[in-house]
This record gives C-alpha cells, sequence and structure tokens, in this order.
C-alpha cells in the first residue's frame, strides 16, 4: 500500500513540474513576440500604443464654452474642415472665429498700400482704390498702359492717341506677353515683340494694366490668374519704384454674355474678385472699372456700347478717363496734377 502511494505521489510531482515547465515555455515565447512586436514598431518609427482621441477642438477646462450665435455661419473647427454652424452651433462656437471683414478705403491714401486682411465678402469695391479727388490729364502723360484692344482706344482716338502712352495689343493675353510674342499695335498694321516694348518705356510715373477677355475665350481662370500674376511679378521688377494699378476686367452687355459666356457678366464678377486679391497680394492697386462702366443691372452701359466688348468713339474713353482721374493713390508726384475739387488732394 506505501509502495502505490508513493508512486501515485512521484507521478502527480512529474504532472505538476511538466505543467510549470510548459508554463514558463508558452510565457517565455509571449515575451519574445512581445519585444520583437516592440523592436519592429520603433524601427519602423510607429507609435507602441495606439493613439488616444484628440482634444483639439475643444478648450481647456478652465475656459468656459461661450454661447453660441452663428447659426447659418460656416465655422472651423479643428483647423481641418469645415461644417455649417446651425445644429452644430455648440461645436462651433468653439472653433476660432474668421477675421472680421475689412476695408481698406481707409488706408488707401498713402504712397503704397498697407498689408491688411481682404473682405471675405464677394465685393470687390471693398478692395479697389476709393474716390481721392481728382487729377488732370497732365497726370496721364507719364503713365503707361497696357492692356488689349479694350484698351487699344487710348492710343488710336484723336483725343488721346498723340499724347498718351499706351502699349495694347489686339488679341493679346498675359501668357503672350511673357513670351515676348508679336502684337499688333492699335493701328491694325505695326507689330512689335509686346514685352520688348513695355520694356523699353523710361520715365514711367504710373503703370496702368488691363488684360483677360482674350484669356478667358482661350484659357481656364486659373491658367489666366496664373500668367496675370506672373507678368505683374515681372512688371514689379523692371518697374520697382513705379505704382501699378490693375483694372478690372471691363463689363460687357447682356447680349454679348450671352454669346460668349466666359465674358458673361457673372463669371466676370468672380474673375474680377480673384484679380483684385492677386493684386493686393503683390502690393499694388486694384480698380473698379464697373463703377463708372457698368449699368445698374452690372452690364455694360448701352450708351458706352460698341459691339457689346468694346467702348463705343473717344468720348466713351472720356467717362473711363475721368475715373481713374479721380481714383489715383495720393502721393507727392501726383499731387502736383490735383484740381480744385477736394478729397484727397486739396
Amino acid at each position: 500500500m506505501t509502495k502505490r502511494t508513493n508512486r501515485q505521489f512521484q507521478k502527480k510531482r512529474r504532472v505538476r513540474t511538466l505543467a510549470v515547465h510548459a508554463g514558463l515555455g508558452v510565457t517565455m515565447a509571449a515575451l519574445a513576440a512581445g519585444v520583437g512586436y516592440a523592436s519592429l514598431r520603433i524601427v519602423q518609427g510607429q507609435p507602441l500604443l495606439p493613439a488616444l482621441p484628440s482634444l483639439r477642438g475643444f478648450p481647456p477646462f478652465s475656459q468656459p464654452a461661450q454661447p453660441s450665435s452663428l447659426s447659418g455661419v460656416e465655422a472651423r473647427l479643428d483647423g481641418g474642415f469645415s461644417a455649417a454652424a446651425g445644429g452644430e452651433a455648440a461645436l462651433a462656437a468653439l472653433a476660432p472665429l474668421p477675421a472680421e471683414a475689412q476695408t481698406l478705403s481707409a488706408v488707401w491714401n498713402t504712397a503704397a498700400p498697407l498689408a491688411q486682411a481682404s473682405p471675405t465678402v464677394g465685393d470687390t469695391r471693398l478692395l479697389a482704390v476709393p474716390e481721392n479727388g481728382r487729377v488732370s490729364d497732365d497726370y496721364f502723360r507719364d503713365a503707361l498702359f497696357i492692356g488689349d484692344s479694350v484698351t487699344q482706344g487710348f492710343g488710336w482716338y484723336a483725343d488721346y492717341k498723340d499724347w498718351m502712352r499706351v502699349c495694347a495689343y489686339k488679341g493679346v493675353n498675359p501668357q503672350q506677353i511673357l513670351q515676348n510674342l508679336v502684337g499688333r499695335r492699335a493701328d491694325g498694321v505695326t507689330q512689335i515683340e509686346m514685352w520688348d516694348d513695355i520694356n523699353v518705356q523710361q520715365d514711367v510715373e504710373n503703370i496702368y494694366i488691363l488684360l483677360g477677355a482674350n484669356a478667358l475665350l482661350q484659357q481656364s481662370d486659373e491658367a489666366f490668374l496664373k500668367y496675370y500674376g506672373d507678368l505683374l511679378d515681372k512688371l514689379r521688377e523692371r518697374f520697382p519704384e513705379t505704382p501699378i494699378y490693375v483694372q478690372s476686367l471691363t463689363p460687357t452687355t447682356q447680349e454679348y454674355g450671352q454669346k460668349k459666356p466666359a465674358l458673361a457678366r457673372d463669371h466676370l464678377r468672380a474673375v474680377n474678385e480673384a484679380v483684385a486679391r492677386l493684386t493686393l497680394s503683390r502690393g499694388m492697386y486694384y480698380v473698379d472699372l464697373w463703377e463708372a462702366l457698368a449699368d445698374g443691372d452690372g452690364y455694360l452701359r448701352a450708351d458706352l456700347s460698341g459691339d457689346g466688348l468694346h467702348l463705343l468713339d473717344g468720348s466713351k474713353y472720356r467717362v473711363w478717363l475721368d475715373y481713374l482721374a479721380t481714383h489715383t493713390v495720393y502721393s507727392a508726384h501726383n499731387a502736383q496734377f490735383a484740381q480744385p475739387d477736394g478729397g484727397a488732394y486739396s
């Protein structure tokens, strides 16, 4: 009996020993696998633990949430995506609000534009040079006008061609000027490399540029704006101290816009807003010609219209020039041409 009991005890001890050894083996294998996984994650530059949910969209606990008044306004959440406020008002209240739209009118009576936040509304008048008294025609004698056939009237009609300096070419877009292609002057005959024609100009006190009608018919909006920006940069490099006025694309008649949708009213408005922002981003001056040339519905005034795009005759260009004469930025040079009409130049 004693021998049998002893054998049973020895058998149970061997089983326990084998179980312990097996458990140790499994534990060692698990540790080895864990160390290998961690090493691989570290080598690959990955975190060992899963990331916790981000709380960047919420304020510190010491900062009480503010009541929301943003219904119907688009709010920025966590700097990454946008959502309509309305039903998400509580979340929108926690995100930083966009800067308020600011007009530039208060700072335009300076020799150079100041850095200001652009208005977020779609009204380019808030970005444009405001009325500043009036300068005489003599002011334009040392100005340079750059453009296409819309601008060519200043170099064609007898009222202006003998005393205004015009580098305008029929059917041209900014890319062609940058490539120094040959363009046709206002007489329709004379041909000249366009950038060379601009580059040789001397004693230029102010530059007025207007391009876009041809480009919008030939290129995408993005291509036009890209090349227009490049041309403005090249003008600034060539004329580093000269004020540059970028004029809005002029309005067209309703009928013309129906025939050529790229030059229809609403599309031109959108493009002009982009041109205005492009202008200010380069420290130049934007001039909104629609204030002078468009009717109450935003179309080219019937009394000015020739073919729906170009002005009818020389007398119509006087409306354009008079508008520029009352929308110039104050400087010592410009002040010598001031007329006694009040405003910044009085």
